[in-house]
């Protein structure tokens, strides 16, 4: 389970977008009884006047399960997972609305907590995202739910065994030197992998990305000698200012 939080003074919009979003569910309401943003954000602003130092005064949360667990947990296991959230920030006697979406069948929880609480103290929120994922990752573990950290190892996993496939398309086309760039680039193509090269403001290729089964990524990512000055193939003219398809592929492949 992924979290992610952040300090915000605009919680009343926050709380519209969760609420206006297709499907929203209310999961559960935490010492208020707004229907809107703006009532709730009302509500808040009674113990927030009691602080006027603090600036951003609502905190938003994020908490989001691995699809496939979403998929499987019920509204009730979703409030349980709130409350456990809160109760380990130190937040569970704070106002609060838990809001759950299910865009793109993935089921996530945006919860929106005022900072300020009923004695006018603001909650301490310097290290609120590492901490947040910490405790999202206990209870992860608690409900046998996926962690972070799981997911993030087999995506090193994946992406590792994609760079060596990656690398021994490349080291085949090699041998079989091709005469420029422009003949490198079908060569790897004709394999599955697309280059998309990437050009400087002078109109010059200055290096290339590699697109290959869903990851893109830069050439010196995947092989530290898939460099344009270690590859050893000559950069000849690749057509920028006469194809349009080569243009609109090197457009793709100038932000990571």
């Amino acid at each position: 389970m992924i979290a992610r939080a952040k300090s915000i003074a605009h919680g009343g919009a926050g709380i519209n977008y969760a609420l206006e979003k297709d499907g929203a569910e209310i999961i559960d309401k935490r010492f208020v009884v707004g229907d809107t943003g703006a009532e709730i954000k009302g509500e808040f602003r009674i113990f927030q006047n009691l602080n006027t130092r603090a600036e951003n005064n609502d905190l938003s949360f994020v908490l989001s399960p691995e699809p496939k667990d979403g998929q499987k947990l019920s509204n009730e296991d979703f409030k349980a997972i709130s409350d456990s959230f809160l109760k380990k920030m130190n937040l569970e006697k704070h106002q609060a609305i838990i809001v759950k979406h299910t865009d793109r069948n993935h089921a996530h929880l945006h919860l929106f907590v005022n900072r300020i609480d009923s004695n006018g103290k603001a909650y301490k929120d310097s290290w609120i995202s590492k901490e947040s994922q910490t405790k999202a990752d206990q209870i992860a573990r608690e409900m046998g739910l996926t962690r972070a950290r799981e997911v993030e190892a087999a995506k090193k996993e994946i992406t590792k065994e994609v760079r060596s496939q990656i690398f021994e398309k490349h080291t085949a086309v090699l041998r079989q030197r091709p005469k420029d760039f422009k003949a490198y680039r079908e060569l790897m193509k004709s394999k599955g992998v697309e280059i998309l090269p990437t050009i400087n403001k002078s109109n010059r290729l200055q290096g290339f990305r590699v697109e290959f089964q869903g990851l893109n990524l830069k050439a010196t990512e995947i092989h530290k000698t898939m460099s344009l000055s270690k590859m050893g193939v000559k950069i000849a003219q690749i057509g920028l200012n006469h194809n349009p398809g080569i243009k609109q592929s090197m457009d793709r492949g100038i932000s990571r």
